[in-house]
């Protein structure tokens, strides 16, 4: 928990009581305890702070969730892979310049829920429901799935949860290095660890808090090496004046120590993001300059590079992995038809299923 900076905690007097919470309060020895009634009272103190995004990273909730599972909300026009969400925990203690969370979670705290029973249980129903084809399920939408395993272990209840599941493949996120439960548990078939990659100069510069990416990859190679398959995803992939020889190295640097057959899908992803986010970011974020690229306003209202740079920067990284043997692996997040189309051309991978194009699921 090296990298938590954890100023204070608030309770909801619900879960006061419940063996998780306390278990959270022993590993959060030292910091000064609150119990409240609801997540308002929270989100009142953190506006009152000169910088409210950034408190909010520095303020942990435990409280319980009403329900978990969702499917994942792929931008309106945009193709989607059949992904779906679960909310476990909310918010995210590391500072990415072009995170959109700092914009959608309205002053939300790191929050934690430990009505963990409910979730199994959501699960369950889930996986008797669901009776055809395979599901891809993920707690990286609205936090980071490992910044936080060091403190409440959930990756340990989620894998065992999965085990066994067969056409239900759980994929944990993260910006974080590996955490120490995963390497002492049996791997899972259907479980996925992957990573958010981003040149060491671009994790420097607009991911603080963050692994490095030679923290990251070790990560992945230690969870290859214990039995984990792997994903990545380069998603925002950014422009900027030597970008290829950068990304070629991240490439490059995957393959000296992870077998292409290890991983299991490679997203690829451009940077794109709400209006309300650009004044939000260049406040907090005064010295970044991936805002000041040409941008266009897209029809979901988001703001994206123009379409013809997006579909040439998919182009070039794919002919990366295309070296690699990867090619197979790849596909876009939040893209029209138009582009995946012409990406899959592009790439010439024969005919895939668009909402899932992976190998061994056609």
């Amino acid at each position: 928990m090296g990298r938590l900076q954890i100023k204070k905690v608030w309770v909801d007097r619900e879960v006061e009581s419940a063996g998780l919470t306390r278990r959270l309060l022993d590993r959060l020895a030292g910091r000064p305890v609150e119990i409240v009634d609801n997540v308002e009272t929270v989100k009142r103190a953190i506006r009152l702070q000169s910088d409210p995004v950034g408190e909010s990273k520095k303020n942990l909730f435990i409280t319980t969730q009403k329900s978990f599972l969702r499917p994942c909300p792929c931008t309106p026009g945009c193709l989607g892979c059949g992904y779906w969400t679960i909310d476990l925990d909310l918010n995210c203690p590391f500072d990415c310049s072009y995170c959109i969370l700092q914009d959608y979670l309205d002053c939300q705290p790191l929050t934690v829920a430990v009505n963990r029973e409910q979730l199994g249980l959501e699960l369950e129903a889930f996986f008797k429901e669901r009776m055809a084809g395979i599901i891809r399920i993920g707690t990286g939408e609205l936090a980071d799935s490992l910044a936080l395993d060091e403190l409440t272990e959930n990756s340990s209840f989620l894998i065992e949860t999965f085990r066994g599941q067969d056409r239900f493949w759980l994929e944990l996120k993260s910006k974080a290095g590996l955490s120490p439960a995963l390497l002492q548990m049996v791997p899972a078939n259907n479980v996925v660890l992957s990573w958010s990659l981003n040149p060491a100069a671009v994790i420097k510069s607009e991911e603080k808090g963050t692994a490095g990416l030679e923290e990251r990859l070790m990560a992945a190679t230690e969870a290859v090496g214990h039995g984990y398959r792997v994903g990545f995803h380069f998603d925002p992939i950014l422009h900027y004046p030597g970008w290829h020889q950068d990304y070629e190295r991240v490439v490059e640097s995957i393959f000296r120590s992870i077998p292409v057959e290890t991983i299991s899908w490679i997203s690829l992803g451009s940077l794109r993001f709400p209006p309300g986010l650009l004044p939000l970011a260049r406040r907090r974020f005064p010295g970044s300059r991936i805002f000041e690229h040409e941008l266009t306003r897209s029809s979901d209202g988001k703001y994206r590079y123009p379409r013809p740079l997006r579909q040439w920067l998919y182009k070039q990284l794919a002919g990366m992995f295309i070296e690699f043997g990867a090619e197979d692996r790849l596909y876009l997040c939040m893209e029209s038809v138009e582009v995946w189309r012409e990406f899959k051309e592009k790439i010439k991978r024969g005919r895939r299923k668009l909402t899932f194009p992976f190998p061994w699921q056609c």
